[in-house]
């Protein structure tokens, strides 16, 4: 049971981060707040849910992120702040820091800061300290992975690759888009981009991004083995000087 509980909570800390901000942000942007809520579901039963609030500072941004699941006897919350930013040098969200810490079964904490560009990154996890480098494409937390998928969507980009920082490794992603599909959401039937993870033949991630909610990931899911693991947008609030956009 703590093994699957460990994956299901890797996994979605990973898989809903992909819940992004602005692409390319315009500075009428930069005071936004957004919210969001996604139920999270293990073989069609729900185990818990994740909700992100995401604070613009000029081309900064603070995000906060909290999960709670409950599998039978194990419990688990999930707290994390990160800091994400636009580099005009790359043409590409990156990531300052983050810390994040987990109560519960799975207790442990790490936090994390990244160089310039994202060649360097320095990881504390559980009191251990760890460096890894990257001479070709930078380093990115989930956050910043999540919001450059929706920048390249919006820029009609089909296949793009990050590296991810994990709490032990950096780890090689590749996605490709495989089109358009009408998918049945809290807000409706909605057309929405499905973008794959490709090169992993032992697992299946699919996400839905939706442009009529903001180019928002409305739906993922991911199966490997015995995990069947399923994340619904139900709730998304996006507030901007001068005006308010709101889903319920």
């Amino acid at each position: 049971m703590k093994n699957l509980f460990t994956t299901i909570v890797s996994v979605i800390s990973a898989l809903l981060y992909s819940t992004s901000i602005y692409a390319n942000p315009s500075p009428a942007f930069h005071q936004c707040t957004k919210a969001f809520t996604y139920d999270i579901y293990l073989s069609q039963q729900k185990i818990g849910y994740l909700t992100r609030t995401l604070r613009w500072q000029d081309k900064n941004v603070d995000i906060y992120s909290y999960s709670k699941v409950d599998i039978v006897v194990a419990k688990s919350k999930l707290k994390q702040q990160s800091r994400v930013y636009w580099s005009e040098k790359r043409n590409s969200f990156l990531t300052q820091s983050f810390s994040r810490q987990i109560t519960g079964l799975l207790a442990g904490s790490a936090s994390a800061t990244f160089s310039e560009e994202g060649s360097r990154s320095v990881i504390n996890y559980n009191g251990a300290t760890a460096n890894f480098s990257s001479t070709d494409i930078p380093i990115m937390d989930g956050d910043a992975v999540g919001s450059q998928i929706r920048h390249n969507l919006i820029e009609g980009k089909t296949s793009f690759n990050f590296k991810l920082q994990d709490t032990d490794d950096v780890d090689h992603y590749f996605f490709e888009v495989k089109g358009k599909e009408k998918i049945k959401t809290r807000f409706g039937r909605l057309n929405a981009f499905r973008v794959e993870q490709v090169r992993k033949h032992d697992r299946k991630l699919v996400m839905w991004f939706a442009p009529d909610v903001d180019y928002q990931l409305v739906k993922a899911t991911y199966k490997r083995k015995l995990l069947n693991l399923q994340a619904l947008l139900t709730n998304s609030n996006i507030k901007c000087p001068n005006q308010l956009a709101k889903i319920n």
